[in-house]
């Protein structure tokens, strides 16, 4: 049966600088997609910009499930849907999750210089309680419910995924439906198109309108390419299953 859900998307923006503010509200005026939270913007203020739409989307809306998704992730909404129309619609965390199985596996990274460190005064342990990947992951009313309702009690970090499954982990696991999607991917496969992906992540802007003609037709494809790209994923999938790469 043909599946019907009502979504609704918005642009997740910090607080603009007065330089920004002009081009944001014609935007705005044009295309309604922007939510503006009164926090700073930056890499280091991403997780309270999320609490920000939590707050928002808890005093604003009705819904049933929240996600949260990259600018450089492609979402396939269809499968979206279809998947979670099987889902629990209470205490569910989904997403790809790095809970330390199968080679999901990450502590903190401690040197400054990269991008995504966290500080020892921010997390000093040395590994995370499981998380999803920031690519994309779906959080159920609830849990959004929850988490907005204790803002001031959160532990923050400067990230935006891990604070999210560090504070989801002080609830009692029976309220709990931590799911691994494999089809969320936070790296780029060979070759990058899959007919089951959800989410790709580090999608390059040029990259979105062929992800989308493959995800949905509208296009010839020759079956020569068809081919060469099944036998390129039938190595691809081999050597990672293998464990002789990693995806």
């Amino acid at each position: 049966d043909e599946q019907r859900a009502s979504v609704q998307y918005r642009f997740l923006l910090g607080a603009p600088t007065a330089e920004q503010a002009p081009a944001l509200a014609a935007e705005q005026a044009e295309h309604g997609d922007l939510l503006t939270v009164d926090v700073p913007e930056s890499y280091d203020t991403l997780f309270p910009k999320m609490v920000a739409s939590w707050r928002w989307a808890i005093s604003t809306h009705d819904f049933t499930f929240w996600m949260h998704a990259d600018d450089d992730s492609f979402v396939r909404l269809d499968l979206l849907l279809e998947w979670l129309s099987k889902q629990s619609a209470r205490g569910l965390y989904a997403g790809y999750m790095w809970d330390g199985s199968e080679g999901r596996r990450t502590r903190p990274i401690r040197d400054p210089a990269a991008k995504s460190h966290v500080p020892v005064e921010q997390w000093p342990h040395d590994t995370y309680p499981t998380f999803a990947s920031g690519c994309g992951f779906v959080l159920s009313h609830d849990l959004v419910e929850t988490l907005a309702a204790s803002a001031a009690s959160l532990t923050f970090c400067r990230n935006g995924d891990v604070p999210v499954g560090i504070n989801l982990s002080r609830l009692p696991a029976e309220k709990m439906s931590v799911v691994h999607v494999d089809m969320i991917r936070p790296y780029r496969p060979l070759p990058l198109f899959r007919a089951d992906t959800i989410v790709q992540h580090y999608m390059q802007p040029e990259e979105f309108k062929q992800f989308f003609t493959n995800a949905y037709g509208g296009v010839e494809t020759d079956k020569a390419d068809v081919e060469r790209e099944q036998r390129i994923a039938a190595v691809y999938d081999l050597f990672v299953n293998a464990k002789v790469m990693r995806r």
